[in-house]
């Protein structure tokens, strides 16, 4: 296509590899359909995340309770081996009678995501699919939900996420407190790593790599086409305590069994980190590695009854905005819900995140297929670009109540023979120079509208502002407690 546009934007990274994360290898993957497959996910943007075990039973925090650690976000416990007991029996009381996977699917649809990850297995071992490898899975016969419709939670979500054309994500935890050969019972387990010499044992260690490969085989090879293995547990890594999870292994099979499936080691780098994962903040800079926030709908992962005191949910507007801005940045948002005891979620976030996907669907262009380009924010505007360069997206956000009659759109000189559209009506908009930046006339917006106005611009003959390739993503993520 000609290209209609002279700005500076994100150049291809031609090295094999460069240094990320303070010290840890970003490995640009040379498989053709592995990169194929990464520029595809580029196009995607929004995800939809889900965290669900059988901890909601209670509405508590995902895994972490078990754990004897002392950090802020946990409350202790006057007997922790006393509460491993009663969490461990949780299952016995997970029934989620209003399942619906087509109704969860539906919702995805609505909210405009184009992708799905599922907490197929979180780090206290309870499995939501028919694993052969344990009997601490949702389809024990001793469990309530057993013998239901869906019981097979992970594969009749997929089955209706595919159906929407969904790209497919499975994550999984590496470490698993439940087994006998991370937490042995043999050791108290003093935190969240292997509680026992694995240079001792290694016998133990291998029966338990054996088992996590052995869980991610079956997810590659019984649940149909996989596009995403999220790996989730760190610390499980071979630079720590010797906990090598034999990932050339475990990444080489599931390529096997998924030509050109991305992995996601998160935190660790190498070669089996496809993309790059911030949790719960957007980077404050660009980065040319690929990336995705993770962050959630409500104060948490895990689903909150609502007479919770933290329960927090944030606003279909706010979540457009921040939606944006990573998207600006040249990442995706990926936007999690915590599930209920009984399969849903919580109604302030269902409302939320569809009001956000009403937004999307007048002002999609803007986002879907696009890319990062200078200045990516300036003031209260975002830009974006076309995947193929033949026009800029510059999105004003609002906040509530603000009527604006014209904007500017800093470091953005629209050519004068330009057209500037309104992306939601495609009416044209009138604009004129101003130094480097361009004046617009904005358009009354009212309703879901008002969270932010998109405009097109066919033709800009300078950008200039922020540039690319600051890692701060990685400096950001780095800073969080692992």
């Amino acid at each position: 296509m000609r290209k209609l546009i002279t700005v500076t934007l994100l150049l291809l990274v031609t090295s094999a590899s460069y240094s990320q994360w303070q010290g840890k290898e970003y490995v640009i993957e040379q498989d053709e359909m592995v990169r194929q497959k990464l520029d595809d996910w580029q196009d995607l943007k929004l995800g939809f995340f889900v965290h669900w075990g059988a901890y909601s039973v209670e509405g508590l925090c995902e895994s972490w309770p078990i754990v004897s650690e002392d950090v802020d976000w946990l409350t202790p416990h006057k007997n922790i081996n006393a509460f491993k007991k009663h969490y461990f029996d949780l299952p016995k009381r997970f029934n989620p009678s209003k399942f619906e996977p087509e109704q969860w699917a539906d919702l995805a649809d609505d909210m405009g995501a184009k992708y799905f990850v599922f907490t197929t297995k979180h780090h206290d071992g309870f499995t939501m699919w028919d694993t052969k490898q344990t009997d601490y899975k949702v389809t024990n016969p001793k469990y309530p939900y057993a013998n239901a419709k869906n019981a097979d939670i992970t594969g009749s979500l997929f089955e209706a996420m595919r159906k929407k054309d969904m790209m497919i994500g499975a994550y999984i935890s590496k470490p698993d407190w439940h087994h006998p050969k991370y937490w042995s019972p043999s050791f108290e387990a003093a935190g969240r790593n292997v509680n026992y010499k694995i240079e001792r044992h290694p016998d133990w260690w291998k029966t338990f790599t054996d088992f996590f490969y052995n869980q991610v085989e079956e997810l590659m090879t019984q649940y149909g086409d996989v596009d995403i293995l999220w790996l989730d547990g760190a610390w499980a890594d071979k630079t720590n305590k010797g906990q090598d999870m034999k990932m050339d292994e475990v990444g080489e099979m599931c390529r096997n069994n998924q030509p050109g499936i991305l992995v996601v080691d998160r935190w660790v780098g190498g070669r089996w980190e496809n993309y790059r994962t911030p949790e719960q903040h957007i980077p404050s800079e660009s980065d040319m590695v690929p990336w995705e926030t993770n962050m959630t709908v409500n104060c948490c992962f895990s689903y909150r009854f609502v007479e919770s005191n933290e329960t927090n949910v944030k606003t279909s507007r706010e979540l457009t905005h921040k939606l944006v801005d990573v998207v600006s940045k040249g990442g995706n948002f990926l936007l999690n819900l915590g599930a209920s005891p009984e399969g849903w979620f919580n109604q302030k976030e269902v409302e939320s995140v569809r009001r956000m996907g009403q937004w999307l669907k007048q002002n999609g262009n803007a986002i879907y297929k696009t890319r990062a380009v200078t200045p990516f924010a300036q003031a209260n505007v975002r830009y974006t670009r076309a995947k193929d360069n033949s026009k800029v997206y510059a999105i004003v956000l609002l906040q509530e109540g603000e009527q604006m009659t014209k904007a500017i759109l800093p470091g953005c000189l629209v050519a004068k023979d330009a057209l500037i559209k309104d992306v939601a009506t495609g009416k044209l908009v009138k604009f004129s120079q101003q130094g480097n930046s361009t004046l617009i006339d904005m358009p009354k917006k009212k309703g879901i509208s008002h969270y932010a106005v998109a405009f097109e611009i066919s033709k800009v003959e300078k950008m200039a502002g922020k540039q690319f390739g600051k890692s701060q993503a990685a400096k950001d993520a780095d800073s969080r407690n692992l």
